[in-house]
């Protein structure tokens, strides 16, 4: 292969990932709603964040396949999703004042998430 080959090869999988990270970014349609506590809200987010800090890690310190690392990017940016919907659920409640919970409705993917992560705290 040659090096402009090689070089036209680099920047179309560059653009294949930037593509597929606005498609991941997007949520999908409203699968579910889960209600989480003002006082459940800090955990749920620690919890959330120590998951996308493991996977970014195995992101960098394996040696992972092609298919691993596209497959743990898209699992990276659903919790991304996850924690912008519940934070900004969050912050609208507390600006509030009133509400002592919020529910925040998910998609297919962030709710078999959030399900996975917290099956105990659901009804």
């Amino acid at each position: 292969m040659s090096k402009l080959a090689g070089n036209d090869l680099m920047k179309d999988m560059e653009f294949l990932i930037n593509e597929l990270h606005k498609e991941w970014d997007r949520s999908g349609a409203t699968k579910a709603t889960v209600i989480i506590g003002i006082e459940e809200a800090i955990e749920v987010n620690q919890a959330l964040a120590a998951k996308i800090m493991e996977k970014q890690e195995l992101l960098e310190k394996n040696e992972l396949s092609f298919k691993q690392s596209i497959g743990l990017s898209r699992e990276n940016y659903v919790l991304l999703r996850l924690v912008k919907k519940i934070k900004a659920k969050e912050d609208k409640t507390n600006d509030k004042g009133l509400d002592m919970e919020f529910s925040v409705p998910l998609d297919k993917e962030e709710y078999k998430l959030f399900k996975s992560m917290f099956s105990p705290k659901l009804v």
